[in-house]
């Protein structure tokens, strides 16, 4: 899926808090990806259904309808300018009726959308309305409702959390990422979704979650049990499956605590400028593709670390003026 058509179907679907939709007004008023906005915008608009058997409320979103699509047919033959001021007066409409029509139909049960950033060198723990924790790593963002409704209990991460999902038989959990879904009903595990990393990756620590891919060609669902890691590559598409011991991830949501499986050392470099809030450059782009397993669990310091992926033998580094080099040791 497109950034494009994410954004569009996010704001449609009221998925957004407040706080995001100023980014989408900016995204949309820019003149990048145009003609796929008005595109997906008119397929979102033409597949839209009053959620209601009123004959009334139908009739009235029927003739909403067929006048956008009046507009927007005259649009067309319009200067650029003026065709685009009509496209945005026609989602402006379309998005306040579907907001109307859900609102009515909604019981009129209104939910708060709350975001959490967390800075580099930071962590942060978030309890939700369910009981349910999530430790962000530094450089996380999460976007969570301050109720969850009746069917399914869903946020949305950008980053690495540590969850601790409340068991709900009725409603699952679902952590949604860029390039995956979490679905759990409750159970412990660790995802690590950062957008600069190379990789995704899913640990199970206790009960059972499905993993659902949402960004390839051919998607996949991958049922999980305790001591599975999942690392799927956003480069290739692949899936990769291994089972770990998963004591090394420990029983705490310490965000100090650091594994890395068969990890990419440009990924890791990457976390340990969010978790050290340092700057890190590896000299040698082929040095970034060496794979390393390590794990830190007690709070470790950088040049700790950094001595400890030193022993493989491939790697050395040095500081320079507050930056961290990573070279070839040859």
């Amino acid at each position: 899926m497109s950034k494009g058509k994410k954004i569009i179907t996010s704001y449609l679907l009221h998925q957004y808090p407040d706080a995001v939709r100023a980014e989408f007004a900016e995204w949309f008023a820019s003149s990048c990806d145009q003609e796929e906005k008005d595109a997906l915008l008119a397929e979102h608009w033409q597949s839209l259904e009053p959620k209601t058997n009123k004959l009334q409320t139908r009739c009235s979103f029927k003739s909403v309808q067929d006048k956008i699509n009046r507009q927007q047919s005259k649009a067309r033959r319009m200067a650029v300018a003026r065709y685009l001021m009509q496209v945005a007066a026609v989602i402006i409409v379309a998005v306040a009726v579907v907001f109307a029509i859900q609102q009515f139909t909604s019981a009129n049960h209104r939910v708060e959308w709350q975001e959490v950033y967390v800075g580099f060198g930071d962590s942060k723990t978030v309890e939700l309305s369910d009981g349910s924790t999530l430790c962000l790593a530094p450089g996380s963002r999460l976007i969570y409702p301050s109720s969850f409704d009746e069917n399914v209990r869903k946020v949305y991460l950008s980053g690495e959390a540590y969850a601790d999902i409340a068991k709900d038989e009725f409603r699952r959990f679902v952590v949604s990422t860029d390039q995956m879904d979490v679905v759990v009903h409750g159970t412990r595990f660790n995802v690590r979704s950062y957008d600069a990393n190379s990789e995704v990756e899913l640990m199970l620590l206790e009960g059972s979650v499905e993993m659902q891919t949402k960004s390839l060609k051919q998607n996949r669902t991958v049922a999980m049990s305790p001591g599975d890691l999942i690392k799927l590559d956003k480069r290739s598409g692949r899936i990769i499956c291994e089972t770990v011991n998963h004591d090394m991830f420990g029983q705490s949501s310490d965000a100090q605590r650091l594994t890395f499986i068969n990890s990419r050392l440009g990924d890791i470099s990457m976390q340990l400028e969010r978790l050290f809030d340092v700057r890190i450059i590896i000299d040698q782009a082929e040095l970034a593709e060496e794979r390393y397993y390590s794990a830190f669990v007690n709070n470790e310091s950088l040049d700790r670390i950094l001595s400890t992926l030193k022993q493989n033998g491939k790697m050395g580094y040095y500081w320079r003026n507050g930056v961290i080099h990573l070279f070839y040791n040859n």
